[in-house]
């Protein structure tokens, strides 16, 4: 708005009267422009310097999916070799860092999925985190029948969150 009240003002200072102008009021409406020109500038490296936060926001939650679940995958292969009370530690170890890598970018789902699309994915998201924190409890107390219970809970609402993650990714064509 700023460039063309700018560009407007001079124009009309310029041709108001042809014989004379006055370069100290077209100074001042050329320095108006000027100031629009460097505010569209300023503004549009705000935009997109948080295009790019969104943008890594996505990826970082994305990785998060896939790793946890594949080493979800792997602490559920070894089924028979881990014993109950060292689950716990597997969970803190390898599941614990990945969680919270997707829960800290979370906030990017909005501007990019909408709402409905980040209620979506992190309400199948926290149902995950729940059942792995309900393995975590479990193995704490050597409940091992629980503890699997709630890992192939887990690994059912992580692959419902990634399915709709991709889906919202995926533009539509």
């Amino acid at each position: 708005m700023l460039l063309w009240v700018g560009v407007l003002l001079t124009s009309f200072v310029s041709v108001r009267e042809a014989a004379s102008i006055d370069w100290l009021l077209y100074g001042v409406t050329a320095a108006v422009g000027v100031a629009g020109v460097v505010l569209l500038r300023l503004t549009a490296g705000v935009g997109a310097s948080e295009a790019d936060k969104l943008r890594a926001g996505i990826d970082a939650m994305r990785a998060s999916l896939t790793a946890l679940r594949e080493r979800l995958t792997g602490i559920e292969e070894r089924r028979q070799t881990l014993d109950v009370y060292e689950i716990k530690d597997r969970i803190d170890e390898q599941l614990a860092p990945e969680l919270a890598s997707f829960a800290d970018a979370r906030e990017a789902m909005i501007p990019s999925f909408g709402m409905q699309g980040y209620a979506d994915v992190m309400t199948r998201f926290a149902g995950a985190e729940r059942m792995i924190n309900r393995a975590w409890s479990a193995s704490a107390d050597g409940y091992v029948d629980e503890v699997w219970i709630c890992l192939e809970r887990a690994s059912g609402l992580l692959d419902e969150a990634r399915a709709r993650f991709t889906e919202l990714e995926t533009p539509k064509r």
